[in-house]
């Protein structure tokens, strides 16, 4: 089988105490191969521009498989 890769997306989460529930912003159109400096890099990037304190990222990566 022959892996492809064919999206990914960084999920940054932050905590909102007030309305006590967690805000989800999705990034689409991640590079392959994105390392955890990068994720970390844009995390804090995106937390200073918002008042929510972040509490984690998460990278989504589809891949497409096929029989070489």
């Amino acid at each position: 089988m022959v892996k492809q890769y064919e999206e990914g997306n960084i999920e940054l989460y932050f905590n909102d105490f007030a309305n006590e529930k967690e805000v989800k912003q999705s990034f689409a159109n991640l590079k392959p191969g994105v390392t955890a400096e990068q994720v970390q890099s844009c995390q804090s990037a995106v937390s200073g521009l918002v008042d929510l304190p972040a509490a984690y990222a998460v990278v989504v990566e589809k891949n497409r498989y096929s029989i070489a």
